[in-house]
């Protein structure tokens, strides 16, 4: 499979333009990063209660940006490892 049509390398680019985009400050409210993200929506009430703890936001924002970003890549790759499995058959 050619690098250009692969999800592995794609869904982590979106991933990082929304983490770039939350930063500059045009997503202020986190929506636009929690709503493209399952696994934050899932997370939101243990990550709400980590945020209420913590003294530092800007770490719990790499935090948040870290799970976006793991979670894109991990789907991208298995995503294409399953098309690549059901193209050998």
């Amino acid at each position: 499979m050619k690098l250009m049509k692969r999800l592995g390398l794609w869904l982590p680019i979106l991933s990082v333009a929304v983490c770039m985009i939350n930063l500059s400050g045009q997503d202020d409210k986190n929506l636009l990063l929690f709503l493209t993200s399952p696994l934050l929506l899932w997370l939101n009430p243990q990550l709400t209660d980590l945020h209420y703890t913590m003294d530092n936001e800007l770490l719990f924002q790499f935090i948040l940006y870290g799970i976006h970003f793991f979670f894109w890549l991990g789907f991208g790759l298995l995503f294409d490892w399953l098309i690549a499995r059901r193209r050998a058959k």
